[in-house]
């Protein structure tokens, strides 16, 4: 869609420090189809998605960085069993964490529900973003341990769930479950 490409050159040209990186076409994309009639609220939510989140694109990644380590703990501590798979087959948070975060969500959840949890990523941030991502470990979880080795592993978190079939309010509800675990562990 144009107001897609529009939408991604416009804050490349006013943010050159950042200027675009990998995912930011997939947060564009969900605000366009979130605000089909209105390119206008698209962009502003674009922005306000790209100043709550730089940290995710900007140097060294510091958002990232902090998302994982609390991601790690969370897992370990809440979701022991899958948390122990994962180790035990050699696939760390960084293998796949960032594919879903710097779309925020968009490479990981078919397009309704990234759009129906999007609103809770904005209003409540890394946690939002650390809620949905403990949301979709817990719901996959069982395909999860059914996968064996890494390849396999990655393939259901980063390109199968995208196509199955997954319901977004589902997602959020669990998301919302799991904002209070975040805040705690914050």
């Amino acid at each position: 869609k144009p107001q897609i490409s529009r939408i991604l050159q416009q804050y490349a040209a006013e943010n050159p420090e950042v200027g675009y990186t990998q995912g930011m076409n997939y947060v564009a994309a969900t605000m366009v189809l979130k605000y089909p009639d209105r390119e206008d609220l698209a962009r502003r939510h674009f922005v306000e998605a790209m100043l709550q989140f730089s940290g995710l694109w900007s140097d060294n990644f510091p958002l990232l960085n902090f998302g994982v380590k609390l991601f790690a703990m969370l897992t370990e501590r809440q979701l022991p069993g899958l948390w122990a798979h994962l180790v035990r087959s050699g696939v760390e948070p960084l293998s796949y964490l960032p594919n879903g975060w710097l779309s925020l969500f968009g490479k990981w959840l078919p397009l309704p529900a990234v759009l129906e949890v999007m609103d809770l990523v904005l209003e409540y941030g890394i946690c939002g973003v650390l809620a949905v991502t403990l949301a979709f470990f817990e719901i996959q979880q069982n395909r999860l341990l059914s996968a064996q080795g890494m390849e396999e592993l990655l393939e259901v978190i980063n390109q199968d769930s995208r196509t199955s079939p997954m319901d977004g309010e589902l997602v959020e509800e669990c998301a919302r479950r799991w904002l209070p675990r975040v805040d705690e562990a914050l």
